[in-house]
């Protein structure tokens, strides 16, 4: 839905509504709220996955706990992946384990690409998710407020006009 540049409603320069802005505000606060807290690793890793899976936590600080499985799952592959490549450039060229090696490394990429979408969810992806939850309450109550019988006011006008009519 939702294009362009997305910031927070606290740094918009923008003009909107307020009732957009309190729909906007709500949605943030309930997208944040999914899963606070930092990413914890979900299995068991080595020395060198847990430097890789704790860089990954302090470069991007819209991970949360929610994110955990992936970011772990995402280390694990990287990890896997780059001993491959590692044991491929040790091998000749016309080594004959040389092509399994490939082969496996092929899929850990595939799997690094997978889990890396599955963290996608980054600050900006996050408040546009809000931004369409706002415009998609805003719509709500804008039907609700249409299907609610209007009471139509008196103009203190038109009682004048009719007195004046009676008086004749």
């Amino acid at each position: 839905m939702a294009q362009g540049r997305i910031t927070s409603v606290k740094n918009m320069t923008a003009k909107i509504s307020k009732d957009e802005r309190i729909e906007r505000e709500k949605a943030e606060k309930q997208v944040e709220t999914i899963g606070i807290g930092t990413p914890e690793p979900v299995m068991a890793l080595n020395d060198t996955e847990l430097k890789i899976f704790n860089k990954y936590v302090s470069l991007n600080d819209s991970f949360n706990t929610a994110d955990s499985t992936a970011l772990t799952l995402l280390v694990k592959s990287l990890y896997r992946y780059t001993e491959i490549d590692r044991a491929i450039g040790e091998l000749d060229v016309l080594d004959d384990r040389r092509a399994g090696l490939i082969r496996q490394a092929s899929i850990y990429d595939k799997a690094v690409q997978q889990h890396s979408k599955d963290l996608s969810l980054s600050l900006t992806n996050r408040l546009r998710m809000a931004n369409d939850m706002a415009k998609v309450a805003i719509e709500e109550k804008k039907l609700s407020n249409m299907e609610t019988p209007q009471v139509q006011e008196v103009n203190p006008l038109f009682a004048v006009l009719e007195a004046t009519k009676n008086v004749k």
